[in-house]
């Protein structure tokens, strides 16, 4: 039987559980922070740094992604975001007739520009580089159709999205 003190202790203990979970603030459950990379930033937001393989790649320490390959990576998510927004029926009140759209592509522009790029790079590669890039595919799925088991068909799609990033980079000088 318990009595009313070790009741209160149970009560009590949940009590400074819940406050100090309040004061820390923790908004990302436990099964979640063990299937992610969750870093605090600033007072009260934690940021899951390990969403998708680049971003795991880029928080990684030391970076397993160089600069120049972020830098082809992040051209590359422009370009497909500007080819894949289709025009709507409603008129863009904000863009001013004769000037270019606000990210400096138009559409077609950045479906050439991407047309280009797909020309030098050898076809499986950038199937891996788009898929796990763009669409945010797992790497070891992605990668498993240049490998046999989970560990190495990840590794193989780093080095895959790598390679293609740093050709990108060659080829487009930036």
């Amino acid at each position: 039987m318990t009595t009313k003190t070790e009741k209160r202790r149970r009560q009590k203990a949940k009590v400074a559980i819940a406050i100090d979970r309040i004061a820390n603030d923790d908004q990302v459950n436990p099964y979640a922070r063990q299937h992610g990379d969750y870093v605090r930033e600033g007072n009260k937001a934690s940021i899951n740094r390990g969403g998708t393989p680049v971003a795991r790649w880029r928080s990684a320490v030391p970076p397993l992604l160089s600069e120049t390959q972020l830098a082809a990576i992040e051209l590359c998510w422009r370009l497909w975001d500007r080819a894949g927004r289709e025009s709507g029926l409603v008129q863009d009140l904000l863009k001013v007739v004769g000037q270019p759209a606000p990210s400096g592509w138009s559409q077609q522009d950045a479906l050439d520009h991407l047309a280009r790029i797909k020309e030098y790079v050898p076809g499986p590669y950038f199937g891996v580089f788009e898929n796990v890039c763009r669409f945010d595919e797992p790497a070891g799925v992605a990668g498993s159709k240049l490998a046999t088991n989970r560990r190495s068909a990840i590794d193989a799609a780093r080095i895959c999205v790598c390679f293609v990033a740093d050709i990108i980079h060659q080829r487009e000088r930036l």
